[in-house]
């Protein structure tokens, strides 16, 4: 793979600071690759549930199942990144500044923006998550223990590489050719669209572009990981004690 130096710059066209230091190709083989790891190790969940016929282990399999699919991106991104002669660094992880306590009211108005828009959108329709009982079953038997796990992997390892990929690769990609607008709105769609959960894509959709905005604002990644991490944290916690209620 070619060193990020060797890709070809418009004469005169300085890279903005928040660009990514990998090539188009090695982006594109980079989120290539972040497919295949997830359909790898989604594959293999699903396989081993249904040879064991088992339903009460889908929460040991999700507490196995996604620290590794993050662990094993995370190590995929460094390896592309090695190979391209480049580093966390230089892909956005930057040394944060005492801006970052922004966040702080930053977060609350992006989680309050992105609630308004999915009831705005969805009330109109009628439309509202179905009431899933045996997802309610699955959630009051699982453990103290594989409680923490998912926690610790949903607020921790999931903010980091879903950070580096699609607001350090694909966003900072986008920046390296196209503007800032595009760069933001590309990043955003890509990342709602990765869920996979229609009902909530215009809350997906609008903590995707605070998300891309916040990496842009402050200039490093860990401001977007930080509010990622705080979205993911309150979601979840919601979300548990909506099933357990």
């Amino acid at each position: 793979m070619s060193d990020a130096s060797t890709e070809p710059v418009r004469p005169g066209r300085v890279l903005p600071a928040t660009a990514s230091p990998l090539p188009w190709r090695a982006s594109v083989v980079l989120v290539a690759a972040v497919v295949g790891v997830t359909a790898l190790v989604g594959g293999l969940l699903v396989a081993v549930l249904l040879l064991t016929g088992g339903g009460d282990l889908v929460p040991t399999l999700l507490a196995v199942g996604l620290p590794l699919h993050s662990l094993a991106v995370l190590a995929t991104v460094h390896v592309v990144l090695r190979r391209a002669g480049t580093g966390w660094v230089a892909l956005g992880f930057r040394r944060p500044t005492a801006r970052l306590w922004h966040l702080l009211w930053q977060l609350p108005v992006l989680l309050l923006a992105a609630l308004a828009v999915q009831a705005l959108v969805l009330l109109p329709l009628g439309a509202a998550p179905p009431a899933d009982d045996a997802l309610a079953d699955i959630a009051g038997d699982v453990g103290p223990g594989l409680v923490v796990a998912l926690l610790l992997t949903v607020v921790v390892l999931v903010p980091l590489w879903e950070e580096a990929v699609f607001r350090g690769v694909v966003q900072g990609g986008l920046r390296r050719r196209w503007p800032l607008a595009v760069a933001v709105l590309g990043s955003a769609a890509l990342f709602a669209a990765a869920h996979g959960v229609p009902v909530l894509l215009p809350y997906l959709l609008t903590v995707g572009l605070g998300l891309a905005v916040l990496r842009e604002v402050h200039g490093t990644l860990w401001a977007s990981v930080l509010a990622h991490a705080g979205n993911n944290a309150l979601a979840s916690l919601s979300l548990l004690a909506v099933l357990r209620g």
